[in-house]
């Protein structure tokens, strides 16, 4: 992994959105952190390279919200999000990077862009559904395994409950950090991940370190309802971003 102005400008900002995002201030963002990793590296060691990242900074997440979370979520959406990983697994080679990183892209953008529209009536937190449980979690934990880009399928099932922030923080994180390691020994049996790729992700450690420091900071300071319309804002900025990225990625091919 060459040092020079497109590591600085593709690989640093985009470790230190995954750090933001494992501070639970808009995990979503990292929607844009594989794109900006590929502009350097093939998709495979990004996807490698990111893996141990998240680990890293799941361990510090969880510790800080290790008794924040709602375990009546988590039994549902851990198991689902099993099957999703074990699919992805299984049809990885299958689908490509473009096709998957616009259909969650498309969900973010309409989901975050219903509750703008309609945000009047999104102030009732909505009730706990099984069946919409499982089908964003399986969906979270396939596009997880392939792209890691979870967040937007997981907060089309936990936004609309309007958890306290502290709870929704703390479930996501320790959601994510079940799915991330059921994801490693299957990148390791795929040959996905080798000490090469360990090695440069341990370089980047720091970095994960400051964007989890930044978005720790935020979240101190930023009120609940502030907290839910950042979270949709950021959602539906990146959303937009990656849907109008792999829309006119054709066209930019051509040229």
């Amino acid at each position: 992994m060459e040092i020079n102005f497109l590591f600085f400008i593709s690989v640093v900002p985009a470790i230190i959105l995954y750090g933001i995002a494992k501070s639970g201030l808009g995990g979503s963002i990292s929607l844009i952190s594989v794109p900006l990793m590929t502009v350097v590296m093939p998709l495979q060691q990004a996807l490698a390279i990111i893996l141990p990242i998240l680990i890293f900074s799941d361990m510090i997440a969880v510790y800080r919200f290790r008794r924040e979370f709602n375990f009546s979520i988590l039994k549902v959406i851990v198991p689902f999000a099993a099957i999703g990983i074990v699919i992805g697994s299984l049809t990885f080679n299958h689908f490509s990077e473009d096709l998957l990183k616009l259909i969650v892209g498309i969900m973010g953008f309409i989901f975050a862009g219903h509750y703008f529209l309609f945000k009047k009536e999104k102030t009732v937190p909505a009730k706990q559904n099984f069946l919409k449980g499982a089908i964003c979690s399986s969906i979270a934990g396939f596009s997880s395994f392939c792209v890691h880009a979870g967040g937007t399928p997981t907060s089309l099932y936990l936004l609309p409950l309007r958890l306290k922030k502290e709870i929704y923080v703390g479930t996501r994180i320790i959601f994510f950090s079940c799915v991330n390691l059921i994801k490693l020994p299957l990148y390791i049996y795929l040959s996905m991940m080798n000490f090469d790729t360990l090695f440069q992700s341990v370089s980047l450690f720091p970095l994960a370190l400051i964007g989890i420091f930044i978005g720790y900071q935020l979240l101190k300071i930023i009120e609940e309802n502030l907290f839910y319309n950042i979270i949709y804002g950021l959602i539906l900025v990146s959303s937009t971003t990656v849907s109008y990225t792999h829309l006119t990625l054709p066209t930019n091919r051509e040229v």
